[in-house]
């Protein structure tokens, strides 16, 4: 069986797990010493959740030990699976043993248990292994074992860890682990939100370093890469807030990612919300990319291309490209775009909501912040590509591109100037701290979820005005009590005010102007 096809496998086992809790009201429960069992078939069971007050069974040492069989009522089940959140907020938790027959645990069945500092699982387990299912928030964990005759997962040389055995891929780690020369690939969220974890030395051997392989590692601060290193996956070290420092290897030749079914996912910065990440560096015998000048950021070489950025890069000349979310989630206070760039790939400041100056160089042919408006212009299309808190929209925008102001802070009002005829998608997405919003009569298209989630808006005047408004364009604007609109009221969608406070009276005004 191929890597790919045993992760499928592995994976679409979980998710069908996952759904067999919602059944549970419908097929029989007993408690025995503590436990609630619910009866899967004739000869199973699984351990469900007795309720966040309820005593549960730990010996003196405050381990738990999950028993392989249990009997009721005269008949013998096995145990076979722990359903969703269990024993999750069990605080009280140290150690926990899996007894032998368990082949399954579903997503959050330890969540947060926190005092949690060991496990072990038994011979018989072969569900899926990821930080997001069953131990999640689990931030003391030191100690992770598997016993020695499972045929899926290994923990070979008391490495703390779980490996997958076929492949040698570390699915699993925590606060105590020691990654074995024998690991070829660090896997998806292998030590994510491992919030503990300070360090981490990865050895000669290991070839990938799969996505979200570290993500929200809030105290990570040293990360050591071997010279194997060959691929990084989108993500992977994104939301480690105390790295100050990385190095990305001679060997990296790919800085993208596959989800587990082989499809390939679009290159999430590698350090969004790297907020004191300071100094990116290539290792300079690097073919494929390089940190020219000091830059402080990952470039593709080949295509002159920013790929990944930190909060203290800056954009050297002769750079032709910006690439997708490359400053993605990056606390950067100002950007400069030189003349040479070319091309800003979609996204690529894409929640960079810490930057409050922007300006491009006025030699550039294919951009321009036109009267130091604090904002990058797409000069031939008039599309406002990015903005930031102290952006003035300038006369000759035609467009707001998707997500140009995305979670930027802006003063409570926002006048719209004329000529602008499209507002992109999440545009003005989330907490952007509007209150009143005057649309110009030249605008013709509101787009998917352009202010979704703004709290703050009070009122919008589309008076002068038509446009088409799209699904969610105003979702969970929660305290809009009040659209001024045109006599000719044009295109809404009946989606397009949900959750607002005006949502009932604007579906009454469009029904009456049919």
């Amino acid at each position: 069986m191929t890597k790919v096809t045993r992760r499928t496998v592995l994976a679409l086992l979980s998710v069908l797990s996952f759904a067999v809790p919602s059944l549970a009201e419908d097929i029989d429960t007993f408690y025995v010493d503590g436990f609630k069992y619910i009866v899967e078939t004739d000869s199973t069971v699984a351990i469900s959740d007795v309720g966040p007050d309820a005593p549960i069974p730990m010996s003196e040492d405050s381990t738990l030990t999950i028993p392989s069989v249990v009997e009721f009522e005269g008949r013998t089940y096995n145990v076979d699976r722990i359903y969703w959140e269990a024993f999750a907020l069990r605080q009280k938790i140290k150690h926990l043993v899996i007894g032998e027959g368990v082949k399954f645990i579903d997503q959050y069945a330890f969540y947060m248990c926190m005092g949690l500092t060991s496990v072990h699982l038994p011979s018989t387990y072969t569900g899926w292994i990821d930080r997001g299912e069953f131990l999640i928030g689990c931030c003391n964990l030191n100690r992770i074992t598997i016993d020695e005759r499972n045929y899926t997962y290994d923990s070979r040389d008391e490495c703390n860890a779980i490996i997958l055995t076929e492949d040698s891929t570390l699915v699993f780690g925590c606060l105590g682990t020691r990654i074995p020369a024998t690991v070829t690939t660090i896997g998806p969220g292998a030590f994510r939100q491992c919030l503990k974890l300070e360090s981490i030395t990865v050895p000669e051997g290991v070839r990938i370093i799969e996505p979200c392989a570290f993500r929200n590692c809030a105290n990570l601060k040293e990360v050591s890469l071997p010279n194997s290193l060959e691929g990084i996956g989108y993500s992977a070290f994104s939301d480690c807030m105390s790295l100050e420092t990385i190095t990305i290897p001679q060997n990296v030749s790919q800085i993208r990612g596959n989800d587990f079914y082989g499809k390939m996912l679009d290159p999430y910065n590698l350090f969004g919300g790297c907020h004191n990440l300071k100094e990116v560096r290539v290792d300079k015998r690097n073919r494929t990319f390089d940190s020219r000048s000091n830059c402080n950021a990952l470039i593709d070489t080949s295509r002159d291309m920013i790929v990944a950025a930190c909060g203290n890069t800056v954009i050297p000349d002769g750079i032709k490209g910006i690439g997708a979310y490359a400053f993605t989630d990056i606390s950067i206070p100002d950007i400069r775009i030189p003349k040479s760039v070319q091309t800003i790939e979609p996204d690529a400041f894409w929640r960079c909501t810490f930057c409050s100056s922007v300006s491009v160089d006025a030699g550039n042919k294919a951009y321009n912040s036109k009267d130091n408006c604090n904002a990058i212009i797409e000069t031939a299309t008039g599309k406002l590509i990015h903005g930031c808190s102290t952006t003035r929209i300038p006369d000759n925008v035609r467009e707001i591109g998707d997500g140009a102001f995305y979670g930027v802070r802006l003063p409570p009002l926002l006048i719209i100037p004329e000529g602008v005829e499209t507002i992109g998608e999440h545009a003005f997405t989330r907490d952007c701290g509007l209150e009143y919003v005057k649309m110009p009569s030249t605008l013709k298209l509101i787009k998917n979820d352009a202010f979704g989630c703004c709290d703050g808006i009070r009122y919008i005047d589309m008076s002068r005005c038509s446009p088409k408004i799209e699904m969610f364009a105003f979702s969970q604007c929660e305290y809009l009590y009040l659209v001024d609109f045109s006599p000719t009221i044009g295109e809404i969608h009946e989606l397009a005010f949900s959750h607002c406070y005006c949502e009932a009276w604007v579906k009454k005004l469009v029904e009456r102007s049919k």
